[in-house]
């Protein structure tokens, strides 16, 4: 039988194990975590054993309930940051935070976005300022300021595009512009990142249908001429979404300036 010694230095060298784990654990901070495709992805990610970091913007409650739900999985494994895009420093002020409480970043998936109609003749300068800023400009300063961090673990980062960013959508020209110019970055940042962070891109198609919007309604006919001129004839799932991005993430280790759309071959149609 053994001592009390030896059963508290066996219980003292598993509980070193264990923090040497956590200290290896893989980060991704992966915005706009909280809800619909970010959650998804946070949740594919995080069964692969890598830390979440959720970000959010105004979805806080919903953002704590899924690190509750990861770190009952795994301790320790998941937090959230809140930081309002609006604000031009929020993407330094993000990573630093990440830093401190990560102590390291591995992995960036820029997701967090903002969708509606702006017809080009009605809306005002103001909103297309604002599609830019969000959807643009803080994923490229993500990108900026992470890089010396992804630099130092051999990381990768993934854009969330839209298959209308390379085929243009009417009354959306705002948001069209936004997301065609993430996509040219991701490509030109692949370059200038290379050879040790890899930057890569995908584009969802008829995934999740945009909230707060007529087109929602499962009987609305706008549905159903996007789900017939898809060629698998379905609407995709948040997890081909998380799918594709854990494998541009961890997977493919030689791919970087790629484009994966997920779209049910619906850029065949448009």
């Amino acid at each position: 039988m053994s001592s009390s010694r030896e059963l508290s230095d066996n219980g003292s060298y598993k509980l070193l194990i264990l923090i040497s784990m956590i200290n290896k654990q893989k980060v991704v901070l992966v915005t706009g975590a909280a809800l619909r495709l970010g959650k998804s992805i946070a949740l594919e990610l995080h069964e692969r054993g890598i830390g979440i970091a959720i970000h959010c913007g105004e979805s806080i409650e919903a953002a704590n309930l899924l690190a509750k739900q990861l770190n009952s999985q795994r301790l320790d494994s998941a937090y959230v940051f809140k930081a309002d895009f609006n604000d031009g420093d929020a993407a330094s002020k993000l990573i630093k935070d990440v830093i401190q409480q990560f102590e390291r970043l591995d992995y960036l998936v820029n997701n967090a976005s903002i969708f509606y109609p702006s017809p080009f003749l009605e809306s005002p300068t103001s909103e297309l300022a604002q599609f830019l800023q969000i959807n643009f400009s803080q994923p490229v300063k993500l990108l900026k300021t992470a890089f010396p961090h992804l630099e130092r673990n051999n990381g990768a980062a993934v854009n969330i595009i839209d298959i209308y960013a390379e085929r243009g959508l009417t009354n959306h020209c705002d948001y069209v512009a936004s997301k065609s110019a993430l996509l040219e970055a991701t490509k030109i940042l692949a370059s200038e990142f290379a050879p040790k962070v890899r930057v890569n891109a995908v584009s969802p198609g008829a995934i999740l249908w945009p909230e707060n919007n007529p087109e929602t309604d499962p009987d609305n006919q706008y549905q159903k001429k996007i789900i017939d001129k898809t060629a698998l004839k379905r609407q995709g799932s948040p997890e081909d979404i998380s799918k594709a991005v854990a494998y541009l993430l961890v997977n493919a280790t030689y791919s970087t300036g790629s484009l994966i759309c997920v779209d049910g071959g619906r850029g065949m149609y448009i």
